[in-house]
């Protein structure tokens, strides 16, 4: 295989949770995922996890997941607002959880064939809707916002602290942006499925 060969995009396997699992703590900080996090996603149907190799080294991940209204608190965390209200009216949500690319091998088209792949298979898995929170760092950049349009997910809502919700962490999450706690926010983006 040389360099101009694509990745490959597949489920990912046991072998290379630990693989994955170093991308998000150097890409998202030490405290979002666990490697028990991309064991969860194996031989379920409301989880899985895509990888990206080339040459046989993991170089991203995406990890999704599939809910109905009643796990909408749970999922996205969301405040109340009309965007939640749309999405109680689904009864199969899909989610773009987490989404990341080593830092080397950013630029070669990884995210854009992980997100690609990722909502080829939600689709696949029945949901209506497929949503995803951008990360919005601290200087206004967010990480994948324009992969996301280009999948035809449109922006909606911002929330301000949002990763902080999801850790357990003393002090809130660890950024590897803007440290601990983490002063970046969130994007929503959806997309319905026709």
């Amino acid at each position: 295989m040389n360099n101009n060969e694509p990745p490959i995009i597949r489920i990912l396997s046991v072998s290379e949770i630990h693989s994955a699992f170093t991308i998000a703590y150097n890409e998202l900080g030490s405290d979002y995922l666990t490697e028990n996090d991309f064991l969860e996603t194996l031989d379920t149907d409301d989880s899985f996890c895509m990888i990206s190799t080339r040459k046989g080294i993991v170089s991203g991940f995406s990890i999704c997941k599939i809910f109905g209204p009643d796990k909408i608190d749970e999922m996205l965390a969301l405040p109340d607002c009309d965007e939640k209200n749309i999405l109680m009216n689904f009864d199969t949500i899909g989610i773009l959880d987490s989404v990341a690319v080593a830092q080397e091998m950013k630029g070669k088209g990884i995210g854009s064939e992980l997100i690609d792949a990722c909502c080829r298979e939600l689709t696949a898995r029945g949901t209506k809707i497929i949503c995803a929170m951008a990360w919005k760092d601290i200087k206004g950049n967010v990480n994948i916002g324009s992969l996301l349009k280009k999948m035809g997910m449109l922006p909606s809502i911002e929330i301000t602290g949002y990763w902080n919700r999801f850790v357990t962490s003393p002090g809130g999450h660890d950024c590897p942006v803007c440290g601990r706690p983490c002063k970046c926010s969130a994007v929503l983006y959806q997309r319905l499925i026709k």
